[in-house]
This record gives C-alpha cells, structure tokens and sequence, in this order.
C-alpha cells in the first residue's frame, strides 16, 4: 500500500530500539480517511473467505480492526485486557507479553461474542513478536472458532513475529513491512 509506505516514511519516529512510532496517523491521533483505505485493502486481501468476525486487542488495533470490518462487513470484536463492569463475567482469556510496554496482561473476550460458528479475521496495527496474535489465537481456540487469516497494517521484519505464525500455517497479509533500521531510517521492503 503505497499510500501507507509513504506515511510511515513522511511521519513515523523511532523510539529506544526499534520501535517505530506512528502514533500521529495509525493509533493515538488517527488519520481516518487512511484508516478507511487501511481498512479496504486488508479486506480485499481476505475477499473470498467466509468471515464473520474481525478479532482484534485493544487498544491500537481498534481501528485497524473496525475499518476492516466495515469494508467485510461484520462486526469487529475486540480483546480487553482489563476485567470490567461493562463486561460480561463469562470470558475467554489469554496471557499475553508486551515487549514495548515490558509488561504481560490477560487479554479477555466475552463468550458472548465469539464461538465454534465464528470465521474470524486477527487484526492488528502493528506485528512485531507476535505475542498479541498469539494471545488471540488462544482465545480462538478456546472459542472453537476457524482463523480466516491475520491482518496487519505494519509488519516488522526485524522481529521474528510473523516467520512464528507464517511456520504454523497462518496466512498473514501485511500491507507494508519494515526491512530493517538502518542510521536511524525505516527502510521497507519492497514487495508489499
């Protein structure tokens, strides 16, 4: 998507190690004219499989995650990691690590809205480790529901996230993917 290529060379930052900041049009500040178009490309990537659900974490894959949906039109469901009164008790849930926040929580979705008839699509802005997908794809399992595929705006090659998922027989489609950092530049791969 060379629309997004161009954003992530124009406005993303470089935070401590590799981290790639795009919060200003991805996740924090959202651009939600790219969005939309984000969102358009990820579905007809996935055109053709019976979704029934985008599955995303909160909170920077809620966008992502809606956009799509909007453009498969299905619902968008997304994974809290905190235990509320808003949700219901009955919850699947998973133990995921965040490497940027140098934290893990429980991720949790209500049974409510996931189950055994669900095909489902795993969203996210960002694919570095891979631990968020792999806390949804535990939550899926849990559900009994089929992985359609995995999605992701931003796939970071310098993380070995998406080679995980890939040797276990996941579709993963991202629309732009960082090569490398090199003297403090994002260099993107040129397939995308």
């Amino acid at each position: 998507m060379d629309e997004l290529k161009k954003r992530i060379l124009k406005d993303a930052e470089l935070g401590d190690g590799d981290i790639i900041r795009v919060d200003m049009f991805l996740n924090h500040c959202m651009d939600v004219a790219l969005l939309e178009r984000v969102g358009r490309a990820l579905a007809k990537r996935f055109r053709g499989e019976k979704i029934t659900k985008v599955l995303t974490v909160e909170s920077s894959g809620i966008a992502v995650a809606c956009f799509t949906a909007l453009a498969l039109g299905v619902p968008a469901v997304y994974a809290k990691k905190f235990q509320t009164g808003y949700i219901d008790p009955s919850v699947y849930t998973a133990e995921v690590h965040s490497f940027s926040m140098e934290k893990s929580y429980t991720i949790r979705v209500s049974r409510r809205y996931l189950d055994e008839d669900d095909q489902v699509l795993l969203v996210d802005d960002i694919l570095a480790s891979g631990q968020a997908i792999l806390g949804l794809l535990e939550i899926a399992s849990k559900a009994g529901a089929e992985i359609a595929g995995i999605g992701v705006a931003i796939e970071k090659a310098t993380k070995d996230g998406g080679d995980v998922l890939r040797r276990m027989g996941m579709r993963v489609e991202s629309l732009v993917t960082v090569d490398h950092i090199e003297d403090g530049r994002i260099i993107l791969a040129e397939d995308d």
